[in-house]
């Protein structure tokens, strides 16, 4: 246990180095671009493959020019990209988040004038126009010097063009009046021959549609399961994660959303991007404490909700370049709401919780993904990779739903023993009254067997109560001690007027359902031989043929007649001990339930059998 007290720091050190890796390996390869030139003369895209445009472009601030322009100015510096330009520093100063600029990067392909390539891009802040010399070939939102007339947008896009020539200039103009954290190159862009970049294009397409239509299943799933059963909260809680991490993954996805609600402001999927990341952060926190209960828990859930009910205020109020200047308060906040769930779940491994691990790979897994992809998209680190949060929240979900198929599985069970519960609790107060006065009874003449009475009746009530075991199977042995310990005490009472014979096999430790023999025993006693004047007969066997166990109690009591008997099975008369829930529990069980035949005055014969191994053995 003390070592569960370590797994969130190993976690960590975890995280650090799987960071560094991701820096090392990419740092190597960024150096193909130098001083705005990028030769690719040697270069096959179709052995090759994309190539990423980072490194070194050369970078115009605070203008706003053409391929024509371009050919008597000279940069403001060589600005490597990805990167935010306040970033960047001019006369010793760094610029400004607002502003407007112009990037270039010369390109020598070696190709042929005509040749049809295509490029990859995912989005700049806030709106961009990209040129193959002077032709405008993609471009997102409306480009402007002033706030005013800027109109903002994030649109992944992938855009096929015809080279002009062998070597050719790709211009971008980007404006950017909405965003704090900065305007400029945001995120890597790729070139490469057009069927390659439409495949990659649609293959980002593809893998976010599926993840969102998946969590879309699982939420509306987990709602209807507590709409069904409002005692599991966590499935409701689980819903609302799933909800706001559609919005979340497709706020820092490929915008599918913006894309079928056309009248969305960039300002609206700002607001929608930040809030959906609180509130995943929330519920995230809020669905572990909910599985994992404790103070630590408890605390942590209203700091966050404060902190959520805070940050929601201020994406109302506030316009989104004023939020987003806390854009690195949101990311640290995240990641230690994310470890701080780390944490309450080794606070429920160390309680003992078997699902706790599970969490705990999940929670991991989606650390490492988010931590990765927040420094990723910072431009702190440069990952081959890309961003890999898509992989690890789909991981963190197919482990959570493994869990709460675990925990409806142990709803169920927990269910399931109430109900056997609830059935031993039909021990009449008589019963217990009259087995007691015969004890007493007996007492004055025969105390030793007085005292074999008592030890039979303290065996049937140890067995009656004993619901430790939540697999509801036990050995057959321990049946049968039950229901010979109810007989022993009838047999005491009634003396000649009950006859009772058993029939069992040599292999009493084949695991059966627990509790179908003694009711089924104590009903063949109270409503078919005691109505009896003279008494009867029971007649009980448990026989073992091939992989079947086949149990039978026969009695030659009262009987009933067909209506009688259809409506013991729907426990409808009230009479009967349990017969309706044993034969629904055999149903669930094994597809098939009791199988009785009954006549007036003839008496009734009970059989259901069992098959050997199928459950628990």
């Amino acid at each position: 246990m003390k070592n569960s007290s370590l797994t969130p720091y190993a976690f960590l050190i975890l995280i650090i180095l799987f960071l560094a890796g991701c820096y090392h390996v990419s740092a190597a390869d960024n150096t193909r671009i130098h001083n705005g030139v990028l030769d690719l003369a040697q270069w096959d895209f179709n052995t090759d493959g994309n190539i990423k445009l980072d490194g070194e472009w050369e970078f115009y601030w605070n203008r706003l020019l053409t391929h024509g322009d371009l050919q008597e100015e000279k940069p403001d510096l060589i600005a490597y990209v990805p990167g935010v330009w306040n970033e960047y520093s001019l006369t010793g100063e760094k610029l400004p988040g607002e502003g407007f600029a112009t990037y270039r990067l010369r390109v020598d392909t070696g190709l042929p004038a005509g040749t049809m390539l295509g490029l990859n891009i995912y989005t700049f802040s806030s709106a961009y126009n990209i040129f193959i010399d002077e032709k405008l070939v993609a471009s997102n939102g409306r480009v402007a010097s002033a706030a005013a007339e800027e109109v903002g947008e994030y649109r992944p896009q992938a855009v096929i063009f015809s080279t002009p020539a062998s070597q050719f200039d790709i211009i971008i103009q980007v404006s950017n009046f909405h965003y704090a954290r900065g305007g400029g190159f945001w995120y890597s862009m790729s070139m490469g021959s057009a069927g390659e970049i439409l495949d990659l294009h649609d293959s980002a397409m593809g893998k976010e549609t599926v993840l969102i239509g998946a969590l879309l299943i699982i939420a509306l799933f987990y709602f209807a399961l507590f709409i069904l059963n409002r005692e599991q909260k966590y499935s409701l809680y689980f819903a609302g994660l799933c909800i706001f991490t559609i919005l979340m993954v497709d706020m820092v996805g490929q915008y599918i959303i913006p894309r079928l609600l056309p009248f969305l402001s960039l300002s609206s999927v700002i607001f929608l991007w930040y809030s959906s990341t609180t509130w995943v952060l929330f519920f995230l926190v809020l669905y572990v404490h909910e599985l994992f209960p404790s103070k630590v828990s408890g605390i942590v859930l209203k700091v966050l909700l404060i902190l959520s009910v805070i940050g929601q205020s201020l994406y109302i109020f506030t316009p989104p370049a004023f939020y987003t200047r806390l854009g690195s308060i949101s990311n640290l906040l995240a990641v230690l709401g994310v470890f701080c769930t780390v944490m309450i779940v080794s606070i429920g491994i160390k309680k003992g919780n078997k699902d706790g691990w599970l969490n705990v790979i999940g929670m991991i897994i989606l650390l490492i993904t988010d931590v990765h992809d927040i420094l990723y998209r910072t431009n702190i680190i440069q990952s081959d990779f890309g961003e890999i949060f898509y992989g690890g929240l789909f991981l963190f979900m197919l482990l959570q739903m493994v869990i709460q198929a675990h925990r409806v599985k142990l709803f169920h069970d927990r269910k399931t023993a109430a109900e056997l519960a609830f059935l031993q609790a039909q021990i009449k107060p008589h019963f217990l009254y009259n087995a007691l006065n015969t004890f007493i009874s007996i007492s004055h003449y025969d105390m030793e067997k007085a005292r074999s009475l008592l030890t039979d009746f303290s065996h049937y009530l140890r067995r009656t109560f004993d619901f430790k075991d939540l697999s509801q199977f036990v050995p057959l042995k321990n049946e049968i001690e039950l229901a010979k310990a109810y007989v022993e005490i009838e047999k005491a009472r009634f003396e000649e007027r009950l006859e009772v014979t058993f029939e069992v096999p040599e292999d009493l430790e084949i695991r059966v359902p627990v509790i179908m023999l003694q009711p089924l025993i104590e009903n063949a006693v109270i409503h078919g031989i005691l109505a009896r004047p003279e008494g009867g007969r029971i007649d009980i066997s448990v026989k073992k043929e091939l992989r079947l166990l086949i149990f039978k109690v026969k009695d030659n009591g009262i009987g009933m007649d067909e209506k009688k008997l259809l409506s013991v099975l729907k426990s409808e008369n009230g009479k009967g001990v349990g017969l309706a829930n044993i034969d629904t529990r055999l149903r669930k069980l094994y597809g098939k339930g009791l199988q009785i035949i009954s006549s007036p005055e003839t008496g009734t014969e009970i059989t259901w059998y069992i098959t050997i191994n199928s459950r628990g053995d």
